[in-house]
């Protein structure tokens, strides 16, 4: 008999580790499946968002485009407004009148002389417009 409670002893410790085993198969089973999930989390969090800043990012390019109509509308303007100023110009020496003294004169040059900041703001929207593609 003691031979059959050895031959017993010995599967009973056999099948106690083969349950270790499966438990620490599904432990980390579990760790692998949350893990898995968490990922797919992360990745659709990041896909969404990914996709709100393309959205995004292409309306403001869409935009450009009232830019450059407005940029075009303002350099008409200005070539007119110098147009202008210079035939003023040549009536006020004609009549021997001082061109700065007529109204609005000075505020036109004004106009005139800051517009290159507009070409400035312009030419850096083009830039960034470039860069969006």
């Amino acid at each position: 008999m003691s031979t059959k409670n050895r031959v017993f002893n010995k599967l009973a410790q056999a099948e106690k580790v083969e349950l270790a085993t499966q438990k620490v198969d599904l432990g980390i089973m579990q760790d692998v499946q949350k893990s898995m999930n968490t990922h797919k989390q992360k990745r659709k969090s990041l896909d969404d968002s990914s996709d709100r800043w393309y959205s995004d990012l292409f309306k403001v390019r869409d935009k450009f485009s009232k830019i450059e109509v407005d940029y075009k509308d303002f350099k008409s303007s200005l070539s007119d407004l110098e147009k202008f100023i210079k035939e003023l110009e040549n009536m006020a020496k004609e009549l021997g009148v001082q061109p700065s003294s007529l109204d609005g004169y000075n505020e036109a040059k004004g106009l005139i002389n800051t517009s290159d900041d507009m070409d400035d703001v312009y030419k850096e929207a083009k830039k960034m417009e470039s860069k969006i593609g």
